[in-house]
C-alpha cells in the first residue's frame, strides 16, 4: 500500500492525493513516468525527488522513514509492507502519578506474546523492542510510548500505528474496550475488565504477593494486545473501501491469538466488584 501512497509527501494532502488516484496516477512509479502529473503545482520536481527517495528507504526497509512523514490517522499503511516486523505493545500501570509500569505485553501479530513483569523481567522489553521496525499500540502515542521511554528508557521504533488515531478516522471512538464490542471481540471470562481492574490486580499483589494476581494481571495485559491485529485488520478493511484498492488488499479477520495466561477464577470471584465500577 505505500507504494500507491502519496500522503507522506511534504505539502500534499488526502484530497489531493485522491485526485492522483481518480487521473490514473495510482503508484509512485506513474507519477515518476508521467510526463506532467496532474497537478499544476511548483512542487512537483521536489515530490519527484521525494518519491526517488521513497523508492530507496522502502527498498531499505526503512520503517521509520515513512512513520516519520505519514499522519498519524493514516499509519495503517505501513502494515503491508512491515507485517512480519510488527510490535504490538500494551502496558499497565500502577495507577499513581508517577505511572509506574507493572506489566508489559509484546505481541508480533502472529503467534508469540511475551510478557514482562514489575520485579520479575521488566527491563528485558528495552531489549527485545528493538528486534521490532513497527509499533501498534491503542492511544499509545499519548500514554504507552511516552511511559516506557521515560520509564524504562526503552528505543521504540518512530513507526507507530496508534489504532485510536486511525479509528478516529472512520468514526469509531472511544476506549480500546469500546471498540473492541463494535467489532465483536470477546474477552471470555475478562469481559468487562477494564484498566482500573489491573491497577487493583497490582494492589493486591503488592500487599500480598499471592501469585494468582500477578497471573490475572498478565493474561489481562496480554488480552489487550491480542485485540489490537483484529482491530486493526477490521479497520484496514473500511480503510481500504475509500481508495482504489479495496480489492487488492483486503484482509482476512484474524482470531485473536493464544493468551500465554489464565486468570484465576479464585481472583475474578473476589475482585467482580472491579469489573463493575461505575
Amino acid at each position: 500500500m505505500l507504494t500507491h501512497t502519496f500522503v507522506h509527501l511534504p505539502g500534499l494532502g488526502p484530497s489531493t492525493e485522491r485526485r492522483l488516484w481518480a487521473a490514473g496516477i495510482l503508484t509512485w512509479d506513474d507519477f515518476l513516468s508521467a510526463e506532467t502529473p496532474p497537478l499544476g503545482s511548483v512542487k512537483v520536481p521536489m515530490w519527484r525527488d521525494e518519491l526517488l527517495a521513497s523508492r530507496e528507504r522502502l527498498a531499505a526497509g526503512d520503517a521509520d522513514y515513512f512513520g516519520s512523514r505519514l499522519p498519524p490517522a493514516e499509519s495503517w499503511r505501513l502494515f503491508f509492507d512491515f507485517r512480519d516486523h510488527l510490535a504490538c505493545v500494551d502496558i499497565e500501570t500502577d495507577g499513581t502519578p508517577r505511572n509506574e509500569v507493572t506489566a508489559v505485553s509484546l505481541y508480533d501479530g502472529r503467534d508469540t506474546v511475551r510478557t514482562y513483569a514489575h520485579g520479575r523481567n521488566l527491563q528485558d522489553f528495552a531489549v527485545d523492542i528493538l528486534e521490532k521496525k513497527v509499533l501498534v499500540t491503542f492511544n499509545g502515542r499519548c500514554f504507552d510510548a511516552p511511559v516506557l521511554r521515560s520509564h524504562l528508557g526503552a528505543s521504540l521504533p518512530k513507526a507507530h500505528i496508534d489504532l485510536r488515531n486511525v479509528l478516529t478516522a472512520i468514526g469509531i471512538k472511544g476506549g480500546l474496550k469500546k471498540c473492541e464490542v463494535h467489532y465483536g471481540v470477546d474477552r471470555g471470562d475478562l469481559t468487562g475488565a477494564d484498566g482500573y481492574f489491573a491497577v487493583v490486580l497490582w494492589r493486591e499483589y503488592v500487599k500480598t504477593a499471592d501469585p494468582a494476581l500477578m497471573e490475572t494481571l498478565l493474561a489481562y495485559n496480554a488480552a489487550d494486545v491480542l485485540a489490537l491485529p483484529v482491530l486493526l485488520a477490521h479497520a484496514i478493511n473500511d480503510l481500504l473501501e475509500q481508495t482504489p484498492f479495496a480489492e487488492r488488499y483486503r484482509l482476512p479477520i484474524p482470531a485473536p491469538g493464544d493468551n500465554p495466561h489464565a486468570p484465576d477464577p479464585g481472583v475474578l470471584r473476589r475482585l467482580a466488584w472491579a469489573f463493575s465500577r461505575k
